[in-house]
């Protein structure tokens, strides 16, 4: 390792400002959408590169074909195929190299075979042969696992086959049945299936509204092991009424990769123990998640706001116990916090990805506002920028910074290596200089 002594630095600024707490900004949602909500998102690759894709009730603001289904090109929402038609679509994912997409919309660009359930090959629309024209039939959730297609909902058949309700796998050519049909009160029905690893391989977690599956008592939540269900401990329930489980998500707080379950359902053990609407399964207990929410967690995200990685909870909710949180709330470890103003109504789906601006947790819903910005039903939260020019951590370059980086640099502590090389020169002294001049932009 060389060293190079130095007492002082060339500076062109004094001070500078260089990144604060995570900023909102409007840029999918200004113009953004008309219609009813925007319900997730989905990222894909149909051969001209890696996209943002939105789905739900809506059409983009004066552009023709975006029903219900829409892309993000890096400057504006753009048609998918001509859309979908009439009513809405529920959820998207990558599969075989295609888009799959499912709902309760009649067709896909009026492609006969293609209704509630459709794959998008980059120019058209196709059949996947599904069959679910009957009016009761409907898809949730889709996701990938053990190479295949994992599509849930409350269908009562797919592919011309009763048997098969609920949950089934597509190997790009036939369905099966994952186990017999869940049971319990009608209207039956998985709303999310997630593909997650919590320490021992991939297994496949499904919620929703059941009290079993493939003959194994569950409560609204199940988990697959590549042959057979399992209930979670006791699942979640309510004191009255129907429980439902609408999204899940695995988030390592420091102790483990745990699940994370968001829904309608105020009890956990039995009905022992009081939680409201979300809930915290480690793999053999559930506990509570602070003191929860209000109303409905309609979505769970692990995001990077630039502090580290934390677990956002998105919904129909506008408080947590004493703390406003309109819509959308950051766990802390201890609490739910607000994130900025919030929304001014309900949020229903959420993706991290880079559109264009950096990194950011993109929000779907019915909103019209975002922390103050005009954001029809689509927005976003940018991560805060990283200065390594800012040695002192405070969030502000200044001669304190200065007198950090030389300490570092004349001690020979590889802090100041800024060109990460392994070695201190007069390289690292330029970027530097570079880093702090242009006020870590």
């Amino acid at each position: 390792m060389s060293k190079v002594m130095i007492c002082s630095l060339p500076l062109a600024i004094a001070t500078a400002a260089f990144a604060g707490t995570p900023i909102f900004t409007n840029t999918l949602g200004d113009p953004g959408f008309m219609g009813s909500y925007v319900a997730s998102f989905t990222t894909h690759d149909d051969g001209t590169g890696e996209a943002l894709y939105a789905t739900g009730n809506f059409s983009a603001v004066g552009v023709p074909g975006t029903t219900n289904i829409a892309k993000w090109d890096g400057s504006a929402w753009t048609s998918v195929g001509g859309g979908l038609q009439n009513q809405y679509s529920n959820a998207m994912v990558s599969f075989q190299g295609d888009l799959i997409v499912g709902g309760y919309f009649d067709s896909a660009n009026s492609v006969p075979g293609t209704a509630k359930l459709a794959r998008f090959d980059g120019t058209d629309w196709n059949s996947m042969d599904a069959q679910m024209e009957f009016f009761l039939n409907s898809v949730w959730d889709l996701t990938t696992y053990d190479g295949d297609l994992i599509v849930a909902g409350n269908y009562v058949e797919i592919g011309g086959d009763p048997t098969i309700q609920h949950i089934a796998k597509w190997d790009g050519s036939t369905y099966t049945a994952l186990g017999t049909p869940i049971g319990g009160a009608v209207p039956l029905i998985v709303l999310d299936v997630l593909n997650a690893d919590m320490g021992s391989g991939d297994m496949l977690f499904a919620a929703g509204r059941f009290l079993s599956i493939d003959g194994v008592p569950a409560n609204n939540i199940a988990v697959y092991d590549g042959s057979s269900w399992s209930a979670l401990g006791d699942g979640i329930t309510r004191s009255s009424g129907f429980a439902q489980g609408f999204h899940m998500a695995v988030f390592d707080d420091g102790n483990g990769p745990a699940l994370y379950v968001g829904g309608s359902f105020n009890r956990i053990n039995g009905g022992a123990d009081v939680v409201n609407n979300i809930a915290k399964w480690d793999g053999s207990t559930w506990s509570p998640v602070g003191d929860g929410f209000n109303s409905a967690v309609q979505e769970l995200v692990v995001f990077d706001d630039g502090s580290g990685e934390a677990l956002y909870a998105l919904g129909n909710f506008v408080t947590s116990g004493a703390n406003s949180t309109p819509y959308i709330a950051k766990w802390n470890g201890t609490e739910w916090k607000s994130v900025g103003a919030g929304a001014d109504n309900n949020v229903l789906g959420a993706i991290v990805f880079d559109a264009g601006e950096g990194e950011a947790l993109h929000f779907g819903g019915n909103f019209t506002m975002l922390d103050g910005l005009s954001a029809a039903r689509t927005g976003s939260l940018l991560a805060s920028l990283v200065c390594e020019a800012d040695l002192t951590g405070d969030g502000t370059l200044d001669v304190f910074d200065v007198f950090a980086f030389l300490d570092l640099f004349n001690a020979g502590d590889l802090a100041a290596d800024l060109t990460g090389d392994g070695s201190l020169d007069v390289f690292d002294v330029f970027a530097f200089l570079d880093l702090f001049n242009a006020g870590c932009p």
